[in-house]
């Protein structure tokens, strides 16, 4: 049991090492320095992950149970943009503006499983058509102007790396909590294993939905939020360009599910997060363009999905050859018996 549990350990922590070592070693050949040298990189390297675990995090909820969501991106706009304004036009503070941005993402996320179970639309094509209408609900509610923090006052706060530490936390182990000691993610799991059957066995599929949507709601919203401090500003934009920051991290997030195998889902997207920004980071100290370094991220994220789909060649080419020695003796004895 203890060499298993050190051995998920050692797995899961060869992912960030190994990352930053490869990268480290890189920037040292190319740019003579460091991937971080200092405080400022580290913060910023800090605020890019809690982003990317949340949004991977959201983006995982519905499809443990087989629905992408493609409104969360809109969502995101629509629950920072006018819970962020709505908090800083009543003068609130930081704990104000994460407060009513949760709450507007809940909502919208709660609004979107309610339509997905009163119509039964299928979730791509219900998604598309939200993100589409919380684009507009962003825009026109904040006068095209968006949500802009670096004027605010009392809002500094929300730049602070331990604030984003701090938020990440508590998602992280509510979600734990939610999955593995609730009902809620007994139900997660039979639902994930067939709809079907966890229909017959008693268990409110079409409820279970509405909790997902919410909770991937909120979690976007904070996602947003940090965003919007990390760059001072977040622009009301249309045409579903607000997909660009879910499409992502998509990567995070099927990486985080693989690694979840080793320890759980929680903590492999957090450390799948950790070890794609270490990437991304080593490749801008190497003066790549953010467009280059999508362009290398979505060319790792191709091979893992390679990799992935044929993980288990060689097993099952030797599995196949057992069946066929095993056939081949049957075969064998059955003639020398009837001989």
């Amino acid at each position: 049991m203890r060499k298993n549990k050190l051995k998920s350990i050692l797995i899961t922590a060869a992912f960030p090492v190994g990352m930053f070592i490869i990268m480290d070693i890189l920037c040292l050949i190319t740019q003579h320095r460091q991937v971080f040298v200092s405080i400022l990189d580290i913060q910023n390297f800090v605020r890019a992950t809690c982003i990317s675990a949340c949004t991977a995090l959201a983006l995982s909820l519905n499809l443990s149970n087989g629905r992408f969501d493609l409104s969360l991106g809109g969502q995101r706009l629509a629950a920072a943009i006018i819970g962020g304004n709505i908090a800083i036009n009543l003068g609130l503070g930081t704990v104000g503006v994460l407060v009513f941005a949760l709450a507007f993402g809940l909502i919208f996320g709660a609004v979107v499983g309610l339509f997905f179970v009163w119509f039964r639309t299928p979730a791509m094509v219900l998604g598309v058509g939200f993100c589409l209408i919380y684009e507009c609900v962003a825009f026109v509610g904040s006068k095209s102007e968006g949500l802009k923090l670096y004027s605010a006052p009392n809002v500094r706060g929300l730049s602070n790396m331990y604030v984003c530490i701090a938020v990440l936390a508590v998602i992280l182990v509510l979600f734990l909590v939610l999955i593995k000691y609730t009902k809620f993610g007994y139900h997660m799991r039979a639902i994930g294993g067939s709809q079907q059957i966890a229909h017959n066995r008693g268990i409110n599929v079409f409820f279970h939905a509405i909790y997902c949507y919410s909770f991937a709601g909120g979690a976007i919203a904070m996602a947003g939020i940090f965003d919007a401090a990390y760059t001072g500003s977040m622009a009301a934009a249309v045409g579903m360009t607000s997909n660009s920051v879910i499409m992502t991290n998509c990567f995070p997030m099927y990486l985080g599910k693989f690694i979840g195998r080793y320890t759980n889902e929680a903590i492999g997207v957090l450390i799948s997060s950790m070890t794609i920004k270490i990437f991304q980071s080593g490749l801008s100290i190497m003066k790549y363009s953010m467009t280059e370094q999508r362009v290398f991220t979505l060319c790792l994220f191709l091979l893992f999905l390679v990799f992935r789909a044929n993980e288990n060649i060689f097993k099952d080419s030797k599995a196949k050859k057992a069946r066929i020695a095993a056939a081949q003796e049957k075969k064998r004895r059955v003639e020398a018996q009837t001989a």
